[in-house]
């Protein structure tokens, strides 16, 4: 590995996943002509559009993306939508090699340390007809793979086990596991994620309350990667949100609490669709995060395993188009980015080190952080179908607005700074004149994102000449790891519960001290900073900039150093969920069982059913591809431990499960009920949970 250099940004450490910001990679976005088909007479949009606005077809987005960052050779015209002037609109494709590399030098400017790539379960199954979406998920993986080891970032695989049969589910994963080892040498890449020497890999979805999942198939899963993996794995589970207590979206069988806890290293349980405002975010973040937290310390301080906590986080979410109207548009509001400030507060205050935020590109439910148009004035215009743009909620805000909220929150989780309850919104504005302190290093103060986007530039001039990358990129500085004091406690893993002292050798010498606009509701000024300052100079509309201003350290304000002190309340949790909600009962199709996932991924209308309450899909329609149907997933994701632990944990099953029912929330018969119905609706129809 190069020498570390002063002025470079730092690489996100391949080896541990602690102190880490990761956030979800789908890469599933097609457009005609972009590629080789899918399959014969394949119309060539997945994801964007059910199939082409022209031949019958429906968006799957209501946030439209901000493309004017992209390349012209990055852009395909979107089909039957214009601006309100006419003039044709542009999507990009997660097939090209340079939109995949701009989505990860994002991730790098922004110090998000990297991504899980979903793999499908569905789509890598052997089968005649699977072949076509077999392998762009495979070529996707390639793109992903470059990109990551190209910016400096860290990957690792997440199967999505829903939408697939039990009976499959194991071979499945087997086979496509042996595949990406064997035949894509995955593992051989330097940037993938690994823990205590071992490769991180997540499986997502199982345990799901109706999925007909039981605990001997997920025990045989983790077993096979634990032993077929040279060196054994990292194994994460994303689960249910109500994994402790067995309600809701869980499976009802209370073995699984042991099964997460025995199999597994690390638990992210879904959260996408559990709450929808700051409220209720803060409502679960007490209730059942924090207490989700004190259950696995508790456990390991009683002899049992260590597992790591990896909460997700969320934007914000908005499923319109893609459910045909069966969800609200703007369901989840973002509200100026609070939503999400929330989540990632009450995530750190309850000493989480780890956190994985859905989704970098997820523009089909509206979970996405990666540009989005900043005005209405900006979106397509149809006389069917309506779009978002991020002023929907009343704020003035630039695009980039969301990966700017996870750029800070990440300096909190690499032990830079505190976060604070307040929103920082003048840090916010102020992001791209003052630089994330993560990147604060050397003289040249400008040198951070300089050498970021010399390696993007860099790779663009290869693939112009030569169609290969030949020369490495520049050096990157590994990340310190931070000291751990002796008398700290710990949260499920290795490290301190509070971030570490910021270094004073990173802080500026003067500067402005910590401040926000007053009041929840108030709306920022327009913001020239950033994107959007960057973007009047030139003349363009705010969010039509392509890079940020120079850096400016003196007007840098000082990382706040004091741990506030947070009022902890007394007696029982509040409602999980305070809001009713009666979704419409959709009607079963006999012929037509499959999940939204599966019709929207391959250009059909979406169904709302997991199990099968669906409408018919139009002639000539793909088989099915197994998306991820709960995580929405509200959708839902999922994730051995080592044999040598086994038999200590047996003996301490009974202490896990007294210690799972003493911790099983008290909850409102009204609010639970309401709360039920909504998880259920959601996790029936897609992803949004």
């Amino acid at each position: 590995m190069a020498l570390r250099q002063a002025g470079t940004p730092k690489r996100a450490d391949p080896n541990t996943i602690q102190d880490k910001v990761l956030v979800g990679y789908q890469g599933w976005f097609t457009c005609a002509g972009d590629g080789e088909p899918i399959g014969p007479g394949h119309h060539g949009w997945l994801h964007w559009f059910n199939s082409p606005i022209p031949s019958g077809g429906r968006p799957n987005v209501d946030l439209w993306p901000d493309t004017s960052d992209y390349d012209p050779s990055e852009l395909h015209v979107a089909p039957g939508l214009t601006t309100s002037t006419g003039d044709p609109v542009h999507l990009f494709s997660s097939r090209n090699p340079k939109t995949v590399q701009r989505h990860f030098h994002w991730m790098a400017l922004h110090g998000v340390d990297g991504a899980f790539l979903q793999r499908f379960a569905g789509q890598c199954e052997i089968k005649p007809g699977n072949l076509g979406v077999r392998n762009l998920r495979d070529e996707i993986g390639d793109r992903v793979r470059e990109a990551a080891e190209a910016q400096g970032r860290v990957f690792a695989i997440m199967y999505d086990v829903s939408g697939v049969a039990p009976d499959k589910i194991q071979n499945i994963l087997e086979q496509d596991w042996a595949h990406l080892l064997r035949e894509k040498h995955i593992l051989d890449s330097p940037n993938y994620l690994h823990e205590k020497n071992r490769p991180v890999v997540a499986l997502w979805g199982f345990g799901l309350n109706g999925r007909n999942h039981t605990p001997e198939l997920v025990r045989a899963v983790a077993g096979f990667f634990r032993s077929f993996t040279p060196g054994g794995v990292y194994l994460v589970a994303g689960i249910p949100g109500h994994w402790r207590t067995s309600t809701s979206d869980a499976d009802r069988n209370p073995e699984f609490v042991q099964v997460w806890t025995e199999c597994f290293d690390a638990i992210s349980p879904w959260t996408v669709g559990r709450y929808g405002n700051e409220v209720e975010a803060d409502q679960w973040g007490q209730g059942r995060l924090k207490a989700d937290a004190d259950y696995l310390n508790r456990l390991a301080a009683d002899g049992g395993p260590k597992v790591d906590y990896i909460p997700v986080v969320l934007p914000g979410g908005s499923g319109f188009n893609l459910s045909e109207g069966k969800w609200r548009m703007n369901d989840m509001r973002r509200n100026g980015g609070r939503f999400l400030w929330r989540q990632l507060y009450n995530a750190r205050r309850a000493g989480v080190r780890t956190i994985y935020g859905a989704m970098w590109d997820e523009y089909d439910e509206g979970t996405v952080y990666m540009p989005v148009v900043s005005y209405a004035s900006q979106l397509p215009v149809h006389s069917s179908f309506r779009f978002l743009a991020l002023d929907v909620d009343g704020h003035d805000l630039p695009s980039d607005w969301y990966m700017r909220i996870l750029g800070y929150a990440a300096e909190a989780f690499h032990g830079e700074r505190t976060l604070l309850d307040t929103f920082p919104v003048k840090e916010l504005q102020d992001y791209w004149t003052t630089r994330p302190h993560h990147e604060d290093k050397g003289d040249d103060k400008q040198a951070d994102v300089e050498a970021v986007t010399r390696a993007f530039k860099e790779w663009e001039v290869s693939q112009r000449h030569a169609g290969a990358i030949t020369d490495t990129p520049p050096p990157y500085s590994l990340e310190d790891t931070p000291a751990r004091h002796p008398s700290t406690r710990t949260i499920a893993g290795d490290g301190p519960t509070r971030p570490p002292p910021v270094r004073q050798d990173m802080r500026p010498s003067s500067g402005h001290p910590y401040s926000v606009l007053a009041g929840v509701g108030a709306v920022a000024a327009p913001l020239a900073v950033g994107f959007a300052a960057h973007a009047l100079s030139a003349g363009r509309t705010p969010s039509s900039a392509s890079s940020p201003p120079p850096v400016k350290m003196a007007s840098r304000p000082p990382p706040p150093t004091g741990q506030p002190s947070y009022p902890i309340p007394l007696g029982p949790p509040p409602p999980v969920s305070g809001r009713p909600f009666s979704p419409p009962v959709p009607v079963r199709h006999p012929s037509h069982d499959i999940s939204m996932h599966n019709a929207h991924a391959q250009g059909r209308v979406p169904s709302i059913g997991h199990g099968g309450m669906g409408f018919p899909a139009p002639p000539g329609a793909l088989p099915p591809m197994g998306f991820k149907d709960e995580r929405r997933r509200g959708r839902s994701r999922s994730r051995s431990r080592s044999k040598s632990r086994s038999h200590s944990r047996s003996l301490l099953a009974p202490r896990m499960t007294a210690l799972a029912r003493t911790d099983t929330d008290t909850i409102s018969s009204t609010s639970s009920t309401s709360t039920t119905t909504r998880i259920v609706y959601r996790l029936s129809g897609h992803r949004m949970g």
